[in-house]
């Protein structure tokens, strides 16, 4: 019986490895939220190229990703399906209370970008900076108003937290989309909105939009000229928006750290930079270590934001 036993874990000691050599024998699938998938597009269409099959994005949008990570958490731990996750999914396990444990149940694969949220008005609102803008909501509590998706979602929780730090009133008029939040914003029907980066950086750019405020720590490579929210004496508000590839727990190790590498491969490449930047989002490129600490931390700045910000939010029935 004991010999039988060695002989069963040398021969899994074997498989991991060949697995990883097989692996892909098909189409790999990343699951994705319906919007900001700009990265894993672009990454992952040229490590397809190494891989020699296809990455196909897999669109389950709503809830803030959990309807997408509960998907992928209901198929095979074989190395053929991902999750193309994002910050608002770490946002989400504070405020909508999914099923699932980010941390228990997937393993973290690769970062691949990152952006800022950034508060923008419309040019009919008589603000030039954050500092301004502070000042005409003290004098007009309740009476501006700023776009954000759903109540509990990123975008809206970054507000919120900015509300709280800065004492002011601005109402949450809410969206099922970024893309409707801006498109509002832009026909003057909301004052401010608070925009994921890759979503607002042509409109600021082409002076349709002013920026106030980005919500990185450092300032953004892809929107340099916008100062961040903690050089202007809000350090609370540096939160992150991210772009990146985790998996089911039980993906075998070998397939992971083969798709990370393939993937930070083509991450490194000048073309895929360029077109990174373009997409207005920051090249990043962690490792499966890295990226789990990285995601800890993450959700520890999401755990402070939902804490500082509950007196203002109003969320949705929580998931069970």
């Amino acid at each position: 019986m004991k010999r039988r036993s060695t002989f069963a874990v040398v021969l899994g000691l074997l498989a991991a490895p060949l697995a990883a050599q097989q692996w892909p024998a098909k189409p790999i699938v990343f699951v994705a939220t319906g919007a900001a998938d700009a990265a894993t597009r672009i990454v992952g269409e040229e490590a397809s190229k190494v891989l020699g099959q296809q990455i196909v994005l897999d669109q389950h949008a709503g809830a803030s990703g959990t309807i997408s990570a509960e998907y992928a958490l209901r198929q095979p731990a074989d190395g053929y399906t991902f999750l193309a996750a994002t910050s608002a999914l770490l946002a989400a396990t504070h405020t909508f209370k999914p099923s699932f444990d980010v941390l228990r149940d997937f393993t973290p694969v690769s970062l691949l970008a990152t952006a800022p949220f950034i508060l923008v008005a419309h040019p009919s609102l008589p603000v030039q900076s954050l500092t301004d803008l502070i000042a005409l909501a003290k004098k007009r509590p309740g009476q501006l108003n700023f776009s954000a998706t759903s109540p509990g979602s990123s975008s809206n929780l970054t507000a919120e937290l900015f509300k709280t730090k800065a004492h002011v009133d601005i109402v949450h008029v809410s969206y099922k989309t970024m893309a409707g939040a801006l498109t509002d914003l832009l026909a003057g029907q909301v004052q401010l909105c608070m925009s994921a980066g890759p979503n607002a950086v042509a409109q600021i750019n082409a002076g349709k939009v002013r920026a106030l405020a980005a919500s990185t720590p450092k300032r953004s490579l892809v929107i340099p000229e916008v100062p961040t929210f903690t050089e202007l004496g809000f350090p609370e508000v540096a939160l992150t928006a991210w772009y990146g590839v985790i998996a089911r727990a039980g993906t075998p190790p070998s397939i992971i750290a083969r798709l990370n590498d393939e993937l930070l491969k083509a991450l490194r490449k000048p073309e895929v930079k360029e077109k990174l930047v373009k997409a207005a989002v920051e090249p990043s490129g962690l490792g499966p270590e890295e990226f789990g600490a990285f995601i800890r931390a993450d959700l520890a700045r999401w755990g402070e934001a939902a804490r500082a910000a509950e007196a203002n939010l109003k969320l949705p029935a929580r998931r069970r």
